[in-house]
């Protein structure tokens, strides 16, 4: 699977979830099965606010399986 690929997955999973995110995205960690999708939330353009906490939106694909899930981040 391409990298490209990755990040299509990743995509089309957040706008299922009505996620809001950033395109284009980029590869974070990578684990022997699957991969970490990172996206900017659209609230860090906005210049009126200050800090967004966490600033970007991560998932995990795992297309061995078809999976991707959320990463909760605190």
């Amino acid at each position: 699977m391409t990298e490209t690929q990755y990040l299509q997955l990743a995509t089309e999973y957040l706008l299922s979830k009505g996620i809001g995110h950033l395109p284009p995205g980029k590869i974070g960690r990578k684990e022997r099965h699957r991969w970490e999708v990172i996206f900017l939330v659209p609230e860090t353009l906005d210049p009126e606010i200050a800090c967004v906490d966490p600033p970007d939106v991560r998932v995990w694909v795992t297309p061995s399986v078809g999976a991707v899930e959320l990463i909760d981040q605190m």
